[in-house]
């Protein structure tokens, strides 16, 4: 089973920081790996930058508590399941963002190399989500 987990701090309100990663169909918007990401029935289509499409169910969703799940349905990516938790925690004006994925590889072989490209997804997801809730913060 190969996990992921990363986490980053952010200057921002929690609630400010939820408004744009607490939609699933925006994260299009905050991951570079994406072209784009659209809401459809219970979950989103995310098309990644060489057009192919993942499409994924959002399994739980809070607002209250700042988190949702979601798993991946249909995808070119060589995995028999993949689930995922992003979560926002806030203290004072910080907040902190966890990105938490669980999958499985078509082949054990393959997920050293799965682990560290969703790692480096998520880095840059979060870093851009940084960035953008922090320059909407400072205006």
């Amino acid at each position: 089973m190969g996990l992921v987990n990363e986490t980053i701090e952010i200057c921002a309100l929690p609630e400010d920081v939820w408004a744009v990663a607490g939609d699933p169909g925006r994260i299009g918007e905050w991951v570079p790996a994406l072209a784009g990401s659209t809401p459809v029935d219970e979950g989103r289509a995310c098309k990644l930058q060489d057009g192919a499409e993942i499409l994924e169910r959002v399994l739980e969703h809070s607002d209250d508590g700042r988190y949702y799940v979601s798993e991946i349905t249909s995808s070119p990516l060589p995995l028999r399941c993949h689930t995922s938790r992003l979560s926002v925690h806030g203290h004072g004006n910080h907040s902190h963002v966890n990105w938490v994925a669980q999958f499985e590889a078509e082949s054990p072989d393959l997920e050293p190399e799965l682990v560290q490209q969703f790692g480096r997804i998520y880095r840059e997801g979060l870093a851009t989500l940084r960035e953008r809730v922090e320059v909407d913060a400072s205006t």
